[in-house]
């Protein structure tokens, strides 16, 4: 894997590299040192979450799941639902994990009625 903001390789790592300690039970990332990049893989396997992140995408992601995961897991809805809407909305697949600023910002701007709203 190569590091989508300066091309270069990226390392297969334990995520202790980036916390200090091994954090989760996939702790494995691939890691570009140079620009502080890293995405968490599958089962420890080689395989990406998603793609490699700097900070503030990274948060920006992180803000997108807290702002449609509790829809989910509150059993309010199912995920495959909640997925289904926003690739109503975007036209497209979301994965969180593989968007860009722009559709993590767009995620954080729609507001999802709940249950407690019909009331």
């Amino acid at each position: 894997m190569n590091c989508p903001y300066c091309n270069r390789p990226a390392e297969w790592v334990s995520n202790a590299e980036v916390y200090g300690r091994r954090y989760g039970e996939s702790y494995m990332i691939w890691l570009c040192r140079k620009c502080e990049a890293w995405v968490g893989c599958h089962k420890n396997s080689t395989k990406p979450l998603g793609t490699m992140a700097k900070r503030d995408l990274r948060e920006l992601r992180i803000a997108a799941h807290a702002h449609i995961d509790p829809l989910w897991q509150s059993g309010q809805y199912r995920r495959k639902t909640v997925y289904r809407a926003l690739e109503f909305v975007f036209g497209r697949r979301i994965h969180i994990g593989e968007s860009d600023a722009k559709t993590c910002r767009q995620i954080l701007q729609l507001r999802f009625e709940t249950e407690e709203e019909n009331v």
